[in-house]
Order: C-alpha cells, then sequence, then structure tokens
C-alpha cells in the first residue's frame, strides 16, 4: 500500500519509549487477565451460571473488540494515539471497582461488556505505537518485547488470582485490580504516544477514517492473516474459559489452576522476543503455519490428561504455540498496510482476532454442556488445522498473484 519512510535517531529514544509503553500495558494487562483468569469462570460458577452461561459471560468481553479496536486504530491513525490510549486506561481504571457489586449473571455480563472496551482500544494504538518507531528489519522483535510486557502482566495475573482467591476473596482481587490500572494510568500520562522522533515516518493518511479502514478491508493478505489471529484465539478463549474449569472437574483448588495457566503465560513470555527475531529473519509465513499445526496437537490431547503436571506440561507447550503464530502476525499486516496505516491495519486485525475470542468460549461452552470436555477442546483443535492449510493456499496464491508482496 504505502512503502515506509525510515530515519534512524539515537537508539535510546525508541528504547525509552518501548519501556514505558510496555511497563503501562504490563499494568493494564495484569488487572485484565487476572479480573477473569481464573477468577471469571470461578466467579460465574459461583453465583449459579452453568458451563453455557460461563461461556457465554467469557465472550461478552471481546465483543467490544470487534466492535471498535479497528475505528479506534484508524482515528490514532488520523488524529494521533495518545488521547486514544489514556482513555482506554481510564477504563482499565474504573471497572474492576463495578465487580464488587456483583450478585446475578446479568450484572457481569454488562461489567464484562464494559470492561471490554479497555484492552479493544489500547492493544491497537499501543501496537501501533510501536510499530511506528521500528521498520520491518526489526519490527517483529520489537513487537515481540512490546509483547512480552504484556506477557509479564498476564504471567503473574493467573498466580496471584489463584493465590487472592485461595488465600482472601474475589473482593480483594478486584480491589487489587482497581488500584494497579490507576497506576497504570498515571504512568501513561509521561508517555509520548506521538514521538516525533520516531524511526519510521508515518504520514497521516489521507481521506475519511471510513476510506483508510477500507482500504485495508479490500487487502486479501491482511484479512487472511487476521483470519489466522481469529482462529488462534478462538483456541485461546476455549483454553482460558474451560480448562480451569476441566481442572476444578479433577478436584484440583484455585492455586493449583491459577499455576496451570500462569506457566503458559511464561512460555509466550520467553517465547515471544525469539519468534517475533526469528520472523524478521526467516519469514513470518512459516512461523505462523508451524505455530497453528502444532497448537492443534496440543490443545487436541490437553483435555485427555488428568495429571496436573502433565496439565501443566500442555499449557506451556500451547503458549509456546501462540507466540510462533502471533509474533509474526502484527508485523505481516503492518507491512502489507503500509505505515500511514499501522492502526487501521492491527485495530481490523485485532477486530477480527476479538471475533474468535469471543466465540471460542461461546462455541465451546455449548459443546462441552451437550458433550465433553474431549469434542469441546477437538473442535478448537480441528480449527487451527484448518487454518494452518488455508493460510498456506491462500497466501501461495497471494504471492503468485500480481499484486504478491
Amino acid at each position: 500500500m504505502v512503502s515506509e519512510t525510515v530515519r534512524m535517531p539515537s537508539s535510546k529514544s525508541g528504547s525509552r519509549l518501548l519501556i514505558i509503553i510496555g511497563t503501562v500495558a504490563a499494568l493494564a494487562i495484569f488487572t485484565s487477565t487476572m479480573s477473569k483468569n481464573p477468577a471469571l469462570p470461578l466467579l460465574a460458577q459461583s453465583i449459579g451460571a452453568d458451563a453455557a452461561q460461563v461461556g457465554l459471560i467469557s465472550a461478552i468481553s471481546p465483543i467490544p473488540g470487534i466492535l471498535i479496536s479497528s475505528f479506534a486504530g484508524a482515528y490514532s491513525d488520523k488524529h494521533g494515539r495518545n488521547k486514544v490510549a489514556l482513555a482506554s486506561l481510564l477504563i482499565f481504571a474504573t471497572a474492576p471497582f463495578a465487580y464488587l457489586f456483583v450478585t446475578e449473571i446479568w450484572q457481569l455480563a454488562i461489567i464484562r461488556f464494559y470492561h471490554g472496551f479497555a484492552t479493544a482500544i489500547f492493544m491497537p494504538v499501543a501496537m501501533a505505537a510501536i510499530a511506528d518507531h521500528y521498520p520491518s528489519a526489526v519490527r517483529g522483535q520489537a513487537l515481540g518485547t512490546y509483547s512480552s510486557f504484556t506477557m509479564v502482566g498476564r504471567f503473574s495475573a493467573p498466580f496471584a488470582g489463584g493465590a487472592l482467591i485461595y488465600f482472601a476473596n474475589f473482593g480483594l482481587l478486584y480491589l487489587t485490580c482497581g488500584i494497579t490500572a490507576a497506576i497504570a494510568l498515571l504512568l501513561a500520562l509521561m508517555v509520548r504516544w506521538d514521538e516525533p522522533s520516531a524511526k519510521v515516518i508515518a504520514e497521516k493518511p489521507s481521506g475519511s477514517i471510513l476510506m483508510a479502514l477500507g482500504d485495508v478491508v479490500k487487502d486479501r493478505g491482511i484479512l487472511l492473516t487476521s483470519s489466522m489471529e481469529g482462529i488462534q484465539y478462538f483456541a485461546m478463549g476455549a483454553f482460558e474459559a474451560f480448562l480451569p474449569l476441566y481442572c476444578l472437574s479433577l478436584g484440583l483448588n484455585g492455586l493449583e489452576i491459577g499455576a496451570i495457566m500462569g506457566v503458559q503465560v511464561i512460555s509466550m513470555l520467553l517465547a515471544k522476543p525469539f519468534m517475533g527475531r526469528f520472523s524478521d529473519k526467516r519469514g513470518r509465513k512459516p512461523s505462523i503455519i508451524v505455530g497453528l499445526l502444532a497448537g492443534f496437537v496440543v490443545i487436541l490431547m490437553m483435555p485427555f490428561s488428568i495429571d496436573p503436571v502433565l496439565l501443566a506440561v500442555f499449557s506451556i507447550l500451547f503458549g509456546i504455540t501462540v507466540a510462533m503464530v502471533t509474533a509474526s502476525t502484527s508485523a505481516l499486516v503492518c507491512e502489507m498496510a503500509g505505515c500511514s496505516a499501522h492502526g487501521s491495519a492491527i485495530g481490523v486485525l485485532s477486530s477480527i482476532m476479538d471475533i474468535g475470542h469471543s466465540l471460542g468460549p461461546l462455541i465451546t461452552g455449548a459443546v462441552v454442556t451437550l458433550v465433553s470436555f474431549q469434542l469441546g477442546f477437538g473442535l478448537a483443535a480441528v480449527l487451527l488445522l484448518i487454518g494452518a492449510f488455508a493460510f498456506y493456499l491462500g497466501m501461495r496464491r497471494i504471492d503468485e498473484g500480481p499484486n504478491a508482496y
């Protein structure tokens, strides 16, 4: 679409921005993750929700991403990242306190919907800000490193959440979420989200936001890559919502469940920068295909284990497969879109991701309720397998076409 213009100021500026935005993201994602993993299905069950209702409630929070992520990214392309990022952090800081008053399933659903706007707005804007600062030769590693910051929040959240539920109660857990998110908001005020010394100089897009989004949506490569993100997060949604309940059915306690969920995030945390650097050097597409195929094997086997140690091993392996896919998808869509449309491209990627993340627990919840955990996880596994072949064939056709990347 648009070629990149690159300048190389001192690396100190880009590194400082990456560290600060990454720290803000780590704190914000910590609060978001701890509010749902493993707390959400356990809280929902404690107020009377069955498996299908747990799936429905888990599916609600990604819906704002479907509705608004693409517009948030495109708006930040045209009008700047700063105000959009701060608005999302305000939601992060206010939503956790609402959980303190939940007594009914419908109340929990409404709060999850409101809370979902925080991540839906923040992630595409923050990732676009990082992509603005790094050319394609190092963009995968930069985005992977940023993702590792978010993984710090994701990693610590299940452990902290499981411990707070085990030793205290849900109330203290959500108070911790609210206070931590308020700290992230204050720290974000120090960040120049539209740093003028960017390594990649992006011109403001001409025309309306809808026109900018239209250009991105017309790109078959961006849509295909984004669809792989959606399939990956379908499996992730199923994993997050129903592995805790599967563990609970085996008699494991909240601390053990939190540990099993947490080690998956550790593996993602450690793998993301390496997978991003690998995709910088060897290409984005092979990493996506291999990650999807490996994820198929791991998630298919997961619900057949009754050993907590083996479940933890599968959790680690699943995290690595997710890292293989997601370390490449965001960098790939940025390169397809061009530097003036980073926010739009990542926004579309995020919207499609949230469709998958929403459908994962919803559909898996129905299958688990009607049949079994094994068939529910098996459905997610088959989708990963189909996605790998569809991506390979679709990209080969695009690469052989007149508009090859």
